[in-house]
């Protein structure tokens, strides 16, 4: 690109660009450009690709072209007009920076991390945790709303046959230039797929919660700009592609722009807002309690572990909770207190309310800690199972990564009174899957160590040092063998 100006745009010269080529051909472009990208960088050639035309800048290429193009625009996209959008939108205006209130190094970290770092995880996870997630809750406590016939009835499927659907989608968009038609499961060489993926839900989940035409894209995207206004941060808004990352073309087929949001989608985190449209309320509960369990579940796995619920106890004539679950090593204690909430999106995109988002939810979890650690060291009798000989700290698990909350978020979250930090579930994976050949108290207190800049990174980041490529999380395996192929 060094031969266009070096300059900043403003968001509309962006979507003027990109308004002015056809709809549908740009679309096809962004999708075969996609396809061209490696999962991560790694070196080389493929950093210059994935830097010039990253996921995240095709994902908006796309959304600007169905928001403001039309079908009727004749001049097709070169190559370089792509790269040309997408250097664009990589050197927007940055508005935000004009106002006090969106330019702190909080709010700019927690924009980038939220608009790329969900481009560069890997899927297995995210597919897999679906299944352990709703299909083996231990039945711990009477859901609302959620079993295995309710999310069937969300999804068009049963969760371990819908991931095997993702798997078919993903698979035949990478090898079709981002396109899948449903007429093709009328040919032959589908059989041996229909035989494990009926094709009713295969076309159920497809309506579900994959794909929409484009002016049900445009309908999306202007309630959520109304509902959620962000002066000043258009880049940063909701992209309707995350929740329906194919296209319904007018001649019925379906179009991935952007084929690495196609896995991601039956994520427990990207469900979360299906489940609260159909059910409200119940389903954030029942998410609260399954993510719970799951995690209990996950640090069940560890050797030498045992691993405690949530306390009852009272104080005068209340009756109060303590953190959700003690994870109790011969060298360690860990309090683990969970959050499912999922950060809004004007927190994702570090708006003026942002703060205020992480000291409501994190800053909550902090206290509670506080006072389920003042329990056990004054020796409660309801916590005397709990040992307090031997060194504790305190873990923030979340559903959603809340990212930036070990480092720059820190300045608005009460000071714990224990060494703490929060983790993502997916986070929480990967140490359990190293925990399964390596003692955990030894990476945590590695970590946590006074002065270790590490316990002010995400804990995944912070596990790099320690994972080995042969670390598998034991729950993910088995929901991965259980699919039909």
């Amino acid at each position: 690109m060094t031969s266009t100006p070096a300059r900043e745009y403003s968001y509309q010269e962006f979507s003027d660009f990109v308004r002015r080529f056809n709809q549908e051909a740009l679309l096809f472009a962004v999708a075969q450009r996609a396809l061209l990208l490696p999962s991560h960088l790694d070196g080389g050639r493929s950093d210059r690709a994935y830097i010039a035309t990253p996921p995240w800048a095709l994902a908006a290429v796309a959304k600007a072209a169905i928001c403001y193009g039309n079908a009727h625009r004749r001049p097709l996209p070169t190559e370089r007009d792509l790269l040309i959008a997408c250097h664009m939108h990589n050197n927007l205006v940055a508005e935000e920076l004009e106002h006090p209130e969106l330019n702190s190094p909080f709010a700019i970290l927690a924009r980038i991390a939220y608009e790329q770092f969900p481009y560069q995880e890997s899927i297995m996870e995210e597919m897999s945790r679906a299944m352990v997630f709703f299909d083996d809750y231990s039945g711990r406590r009477v859901l609302e709303v959620v079993s295995r016939e309710s999310m069937r009835e969300l999804i068009g499927a049963p969760m371990t046959t819908a991931v095997a659907i993702v798997i078919m989608l993903a698979a035949a968009a990478d090898r079709n230039g981002g396109i899948f038609d449903p007429t093709w499961l009328g040919q032959t060489n589908f059989g041996p797929v229909l035989a494990v993926m009926p094709r009713d839900e295969i076309l159920s989940v497809v309506d579900s919660v994959f794909a929409c035409s484009m002016a049900e894209f445009r309908e999306e995207e202007t309630a959520a700009r109304i509902r959620i206004p962000l002066p000043y941060l258009d880049r940063y808004a909701f992209n309707p592609l995350t929740s329906r990352p194919f296209i319904r073309l007018p001649d019925g087929r379906l179009l991935a722009p952007v084929h690495q949001l196609i896995p991601r989608r039956l994520s427990p985190l990207e469900l979360y807002y299906v489940g609260l449209k159909r059910w409200g309320d119940a389903f954030t509960r029942d998410l609260g309690e399954l993510l719970e369990d799951y995690l209990g579940r996950q640090f069940g796995t560890l050797p030498d572990v045992r691993v405690h619920p949530e306390i009852v106890y009272r104080e005068r004539r209340e009756e109060l909770k303590s953190i959700d679950w003690f994870v109790v090593f011969d060298d360690l204690v860990v309090l683990v207190e969970v959050k499912a909430r999922r950060s809004p999106l004007a927190a994702r995109a570090a708006d003026a309310t942002a703060q205020k988002e992480y000291t409501a939810t994190l800053g909550k979890a902090f206290k509670q800690l506080g006072r389920t650690l003042d329990k056990i060291r004054s020796g409660a009798p309801e916590f005397a199972h709990i040992p307090a000989d031997r060194p504790i700290m305190g873990m923030v698990a979340t559903l959603d990564p809340w990212y930036i909350a070990n480092s720059f978020g820190r300045a608005f979250l009460p000071k714990p009174t224990l060494p703490t930090i929060v983790a993502s579930v997916r986070d929480i994976e990967h140490l359990v899957g190293l925990g399964q050949r390596r003692p955990v108290p030894n990476v945590l207190a590695e970590i946590m160590r006074a002065g270790d800049e590490r316990q002010t990174w995400e804990l995944g980041t912070a596990l790099d040092g320690f994972r080995e490529p042969s670390d598998r999380n034991p729950l993910l395996m088995q929901a991965w063998e259980r699919l039909p192929f």
